[in-house]
């Protein structure tokens, strides 16, 4: 791998690091620094597609007023700056029942997926830091865990 190859997976690397810290600890206003006001988001495991910057917004409320504990394990992020495939486990305890999302009351249930973002650097920025950029258009799919994985 060349030293610039090693640079971009760094960077990929870093840029996750800044915010799978936010999705685990419910800062929904940090999380949504890292997101575009022009948003196109769809999460297909939990059947909110085609959101707007807002209805995101609405649905990250959403996920953490029914969630009481919410990990992420990052098992890999793959491309270039401007799109990249973030391979995950997501480990939720639920606070209450909510039949959407298939969450029972006190249950845990565990997801594997990858989040598939396209990201647009900042305006007014050099593009090499890794709040330089916003997700525009982001993809998440995702399967239950069988038991034992």
């Amino acid at each position: 791998m060349s030293s610039q190859d090693q640079a971009l997976q760094q960077f990929l690397l870093d840029r996750q690091a800044a915010l799978t810290p936010l999705f685990e600890a419910g800062d929904i206003d940090a999380i949504l620094q890292f997101y575009d006001p022009d948003l196109s988001f769809s999460d297909h495991a939990w059947h909110a597609t085609n959101q707007n910057f807002t209805q995101f917004e609405s649905f990250l409320r959403s996920t953490y007023a029914t969630s009481s504990s919410l990990r992420m394990e990052t098992h890999g992020v793959y491309g270039t700056k401007e799109f990249c495939v973030w391979e995950w486990t997501l480990r939720v305890v639920a606070a209450e029942d909510d039949p959407i999302r298939g969450l029972v009351k006190g249950k845990e249930i565990v997801l594997r997926g990858c989040s598939l973002h396209w990201w647009r650097k900042r305006e007014g920025t050099s593009g090499y830091g890794v709040k330089d950029w916003r997700i525009v258009r982001e993809g998440d799919y995702a399967v239950a865990a069988k038991d034992g994985d």
